[in-house]
């Protein structure tokens, strides 16, 4: 009788899809108060599918958050896409982080803020894991931003004017992330964050 090679089950479930019901769970909860039965609970699956699919509650945490780095560049790429201009185009980038922020944009419909700058801060003093996925999210916003004003000034500013400027930026992102978390109405959030784009990136023409 000719041996046959046995296989495990197929999984029935898309990875991608639970990954972003996972998301939404420490996106809601946070890192420390999320438990395995609510993420049980918002996926469907049980602890050992759900361990054997993505590791530890640590592992599937720090999965979602690479996760939404790459969901929420790809989308504020593409709101940066079409305006002229660094000014028009910061902004269109700032409008669409507050949309996601209150929960009008599609990788979120909760007003919850940024997943990183709202949950990781807090777990980052004890875990040098977090810290370094903390480091890396804020890296690549500077990053980003740096990249979009250094091609709109076409050598107009120097290196050391683009990296004060992105940071100042980001940090920018980061307290209209808290904001918005509290509760405050995104056209607000917009016009505060329209102004102190004129005011922190230096004229280009």
């Amino acid at each position: 009788m000719s041996k046959q090679t046995k296989r495990g089950r197929p999984r029935q479930f898309d990875e991608d899809q639970t990954l972003d019901q996972i998301m939404q769970v420490f996106w809601r909860h946070g890192f420390a108060a999320t438990s395995l039965d609510q993420i049980s609970e918002a996926t469907g699956l049980n602890r050992p599918s759900l361990y054997a699919a993505f590791g530890s509650k640590k592992d599937m945490y720090l999965k979602i958050i690479s996760r939404f780095a790459d969901q929420m560049h790809t989308y504020l790429a593409a709101a940066g896409r079409t305006p002229s201009g660094a000014h028009a185009r910061l902004k269109a980038v700032m409008a669409a982080a507050i949309d996601l922020y209150t929960g009008h944009s599609p990788l979120s419909h909760a007003a919850y803020g940024c997943l990183a700058v709202s949950t990781l801060p807090s777990e980052t003093v004890d875990d040098s894991d977090f810290q370094m996925a903390l480091s890396a999210v804020l890296r690549r916003m500077d990053d980003g931003f740096a990249e979009l004003i250094r091609h709109e000034a076409s050598g107009r500013l120097d290196e050391d004017e683009i990296a004060v400027a992105a940071r100042h930026l980001s940090l920018l992102l980061h307290g209209l992330s808290i904001r918005a978390r509290a509760g405050e109405p995104s056209e607000l959030l917009k016009t505060l964050a329209a102004s102190a784009v004129d005011r922190l990136v230096p004229p280009i023409s």
